[in-house]
């Protein structure tokens, strides 16, 4: 009987062990994506590219219904994942259409035809590698670290985007828009660029409404003229602001809008 069991005994081993092999293919506790959202810190595509200036703004996120989006720098993106094992897959990569900066589109059309090549991930805690199989194209990321929401009143805010429906521009080079608003008050002030102005405006929860604004006259370049008109038309019909991190956006009911950043 001894004997019997001997052989009996190696012959489970190896049942376990084949049950162990099979629990590897089984992604680690943390090694799965679903519900995460990161930074993209730099991407290459065809041996091109590198790490990515600050400000950006290329993020890559994932929901736990098998879907993925984010921004691209200009435009918002989405798509649909599978993640298996390590191995990963974007399919479907659609995005809206504003236009930007040369710079920025191109950036941006680089990065979806990267993230469409991708094919496998590895992760170490807040670090996240991708890459395609024949190594045309990788992607370092973070990830994503929520600033807290910053105050509305009381803030200086330092204009960067200014929207009209789908298209978006940075504001004009040598000039620094601000916006001070000061709730309590009832009142906001600030500097397109070119002038200084204020006036009465009334904060509610989301909304927006801005009374009449005086500003001084001074005369500026055309380009920085019209960057005023702008910001005051936007204002003048605003509706809505909302703050996410260090991101304030006011915008009116057409489409138009206006970004700004915590200073």
């Amino acid at each position: 009987m001894k004997h019997r069991w001997a052989a009996i005994l190696p012959v489970l081993a190896l049942a376990m062990a084949a049950c162990g092999e099979d629990q590897v293919l089984v992604p680690p506790a943390g090694a799965t994506l679903e519900g995460s959202r990161w930074v993209v810190t730099a991407f290459t595509l065809d041996g091109v590219g590198g790490v990515l200036p600050a400000g950006a703004g290329l993020t890559l996120n994932f929901d736990d219904a098998g879907r993925v989006g984010g921004s691209a720098g200009c435009n918002s993106y989405f798509g649909t994942v599978t993640i298996a094992a390590g191995r990963i897959t974007i399919t479907g990569i659609g995005s809206t259409e504003m236009a930007c900066e040369p710079e920025v589109m191109e950036r941006e059309a680089r990065f979806l035809e990267a993230l469409g090549r991708v094919a496998a991930f590895t992760r170490d805690g807040g670090r996240l590698t991708l890459t395609a199989s024949d190594g045309s194209a990788s992607m370092e990321l973070e990830a994503f670290v929520p600033e807290p929401d910053r105050p509305l009143s009381g803030t200086e805010w330092k204009l960067t985007t200014l929207i009209d429906g789908e298209a978006a521009s940075s504001v004009v080079a040598g000039t620094t828009p601000t916006l001070t608003i000061d709730d309590l008050a009832g009142t906001l002030s600030g500097n397109t660029g070119c002038n200084t102005f204020g006036g009465p405006a009334t904060f509610g929860e989301g909304t927006v409404s801005v009374g009449s604004l005086v500003a001084t006259k001074m005369a500026c370049e055309p380009a920085a003229m019209n960057q005023e008109s702008f910001v005051f038309e936007v204002l003048d019909a605003a509706a809505t602001w909302e703050i996410d991190g260090a991101t304030l956006r006011i915008a009116t009911a057409d489409g138009r809008a206006l970004e700004f950043s915590a200073d």
